[in-house]
């Protein structure tokens, strides 16, 4: 069966708000990810400091409790690499279908300003899961290995 194309730009632009809200839906769920996240990351390392001598008579604790916020901190890591990665691609296609059907207005998603930003979002994003990683990897070598 031949590929049916919109029939008028009411039907285009329908399908282009579509790609759009597609986009904005899935920025908002990294965002919303992103949060849960943080602060269950927070409430570990807060568990780690605040508790020191208690975990200190109890290695297995200090281990486990290490342990799954590296754990979450890695699947944190994934889960928004792949998340901006298919965000992304739903950018491309809103661009590709801008480029061929609204020829006469400029495309939002072309803009290099629009990937530069969200390369910058992206870069910071990963550094602050960055800083929690090196976070329980050093306090996994110095609650373990120096105690």
């Amino acid at each position: 069966m031949p590929k049916r194309e919109p029939a008028d730009l009411s039907d285009k632009a329908t399908l282009f708000q579509a790609y759009v809200d597609l986009i904005n839906s899935e920025r908002e769920t990294i965002w919303a990810r992103h949060n849960a996240l943080l602060v269950a990351n927070s409430l570990i390392v807060g568990a780690l400091a605040l508790s020191p001598t208690a975990l200190a008579s109890s290695r297995w604790a200090t281990i486990a409790l290490i342990g799954a916020g590296l754990l979450i901190s890695i699947a944190w890591l994934l889960i928004t690499v792949h998340g901006w990665l298919a965000m992304r691609r739903h950018a491309e296609i809103a661009s590709a279908f801008t480029s061929a059907h609204f020829t006469h207005l400029p495309n939002p998603f072309a803009d290099i300003t629009y990937h530069r930003s969200g390369l910058w979002i992206h870069c910071l994003a990963l550094a602050v899961i960055g800083t929690f990683i090196l976070i329980y990897l050093g306090l996994g070598y110095v609650r373990v290995f120096h105690v």
